[in-house]
C-alpha cells in the first residue's frame, strides 16, 4: 500500500459489514474512526442522530443493488455538524464506504485511493463512472429524483435544527419581555394608585365643602375613573406577566364553592343594580367543597360575572351557580346572561390577550382585554377548563369545569 498523497482531497474509506460495523480503515483524513481496543465501532457512530435512519437505508441499498452513491448524511465531529457525500459498493470483504465533505472532490479522491492499488476502490470508481454516462432516460431520471429527495431530506433536517434554535431564542426573548413587562407595570402601579387616592380625597372634600365648580368636579371624577382603569390594566398586566413566565403559585385549601359564588355575587350586585340587572344564584342544597386557591378563583368568577353585567342590557337577568356534580366529583360552575351574545367566529378569540371582539359594553364600561385570558390560565392551573356557549341576540353562558 503506497503513501497517501497530501495533495489529494480529504475523505475517508472504510470496510464495514452489512450491519455497518467497522472491519477495516483504508483511509481517514478526518480522524473519525479507530479500531484500537476491543470496542465495536459502527460507521453510524460518526453521524448526527437525524441521519442515522437514512444511513441504514444507505447500507440496505448497497446490500440490495450492490452499490449506492451520492447519499448525503450529516457527520458530527467534535460537536460540529457537516454535510458529507457518501458512496459505497459491495465487495468480497464486506462493503466499501467512502465519504467526504465536498462532493466535487469525489473523482480526485478515488484517484488517490486507486494509487493505493485497492481493487475494491477501482471497482467502485468504474461503477460510478459508468453510472454517470448516458444509459437511458428512465434510469437517469430515477437517480436524479432520488438524489433530489435526499437533498430535500437533508435541507429539512437543517431547517428543523434552525427552527429548534430559533424557538429557544424566542422563548428567551419572551421570558425577557415578561420580566420587563412585570417590572414596568410594578413601577407604574404605585404612582397611579397615588393619583387615584388623591382624586378620591378631593371628591370627598368637595362633597363636604363644595371646593370645586361643577366643571372642575367633573374633571376630578374623570381623573379618578381613568386612574382606576389604569390601575386595573396594571394589575392585569402583572397577572398575565406572572402567568406567562410560569410563576403562578396556587395556595389551595378546601373551599365551599357555593359560598364563594355568593360572595362574588354580593360584590357585583351594586354595579348590576345601577343597570337594573337582577343577579340570581342557583346553588345545590348541600355544600360543594373543592381544593382551590380561593383568592385566584374569586378573580375568575368576578371576571365572568362582571362581564355578564357589563355586556347585558338594562332590565335583564344574570344567573350564577353550580350546574352539576358528576360521578367523579367534578364540579361545573356557570355564569349566564341574556345579553347581546357573541358571534360564533369570535368565540375562539375570547380567551386571547387583547382580543379584538366586536361586542361592546352596553353602558360604555371599559375593559382591559386581559380578564378572560387570565381566568383561563388560572382555571387550567387548577386542572380545569372554561367553555362558552353563545347566541347573538340571546346571550351567553360560561362554564368553569373543576376536576
Amino acid at each position: 500500500m503506497s503513501t497517501w498523497n497530501k495533495s489529494i482531497p480529504n475523505g475517508f474509506a472504510v470496510i464495514v459489514n452489512d450491519d455497518g460495523i467497522l472491519q477495516k480503515i483504508i483511509h481517514d483524513s478526518y480522524g473519525l474512526f479507530s479500531l484500537q481496543g476491543d470496542e465495536t465501532i459502527s460507521f453510524v457512530d460518526c453521524l448526527d442522530s437525524d441521519s442515522i435512519p437514512k444511513a441504514y437505508q444507505f447500507l440496505e441499498r448497497i446490500k440490495t443493488n450492490d452499490v449506492a452513491y451520492n447519499w448525503e448524511l450529516h457527520v458530527s465531529n467534535d460537536e460540529e455538524i457537516s454535510l458529507f457525500n457518501f458512496s459505497g459498493i459491495r465487495t468480497d470483504d464486506g462493503n466499501l464506504l467512502i465519504g467526504m465533505d465536498n462532493r466535487d472532490d469525489t473523482e480526485q479522491f478515488l484517484n488517490g485511493l486507486m494509487e493505493m492499488n485497492n481493487e475494491s476502490v477501482n471497482k467502485l470508481r468504474a461503477y460510478m463512472k459508468k453510472q454517470q454516462e448516458p444509459t437511458g432516460a428512465s434510469k437517469e431520471d430515477e437517480w436524479t429524483l432520488y438524489n433530489e429527495m435526499s437533498g430535500l431530506n437533508n435541507e429539512l433536517a437543517n431547517m428543523q435544527r434552525k427552527l429548534t434554535k430559533r424557538t429557544a431564542e424566542l422563548e428567551k426573548m419572551n421570558e425577557l419581555k415578561n420580566q420587563m413587562l412585570g417590572m414596568a407595570a410594578h413601577d407604574l402601579r404605585n404612582p397611579l394608585t397615588l393619583i387615584q387616592n388623591y382624586a378620591i380625597f378631593l371628591i370627598e372634600d368637595h362633597k363636604e365643602q363644595s371646593i370645586f365648580t361643577e366643571d372642575q368636579f367633573q374633571l376630578v371624577k374623570e381623573i379618578k375613573e381613568s386612574s382606576e382603569y389604569m390601575v386595573q390594566i396594571i394589575e392585569d398586566m402583572l397577572d398575565i406577566s406572572a402567568i406567562e413566565s410560569g410563576s403562578i403559585n396556587l395556595e389551595k385549601s378546601d373551599e365551599n364553592i357555593g359560598e364563594l359564588i355568593e360572595r362574588v355575587v354580593s360584590l357585583n350586585r351594586p354595579t348590576a343594580s345601577k343597570k337594573d340587572i337582577s343577579v340570581i344564584t342557583r346553588l345545590p342544597d348541600k355544600p360543594v367543597v373543592k381544593e382551590i386557591d380561593a383568592h385566584k378563583f374569586q378573580q375568575v368568577l368576578d371576571n365572568l360575572l362582571s362581564n355578564a353585567i357589563k355586556y347585558s342590557g338594562t332590565g335583564t337577568e344574570v344567573e350564577a351557580g353550580i350546574k352539576n356534580i358528576d360521578e367523579t366529583d367534578g364540579v361545573t360552575i356557570f355564569v349566564k346572561d341574556h345579553g347581546q351574545g357573541i358571534p360564533k367566529e369570535e368565540i375562539d378569540k375570547l380567551f386571547e390577550p387583547f382580543a379584538d371582539i366586536s361586542v361592546e359594553a352596553t353602558a360604555g364600561e371599559k375593559s382591559t382585554g386581559l380578564g378572560l385570558a387570565i381566568a383561563k390560565k388560572i382555571v387550567e392551573a387548577h386542572g380545569g377548563d372554561i367553555q362558552v356557549e353563545s347566541e347573538v341576540g340571546e346571550g351567553s353562558i360560561f362554564f368553569v369545569n373543576i376536576p
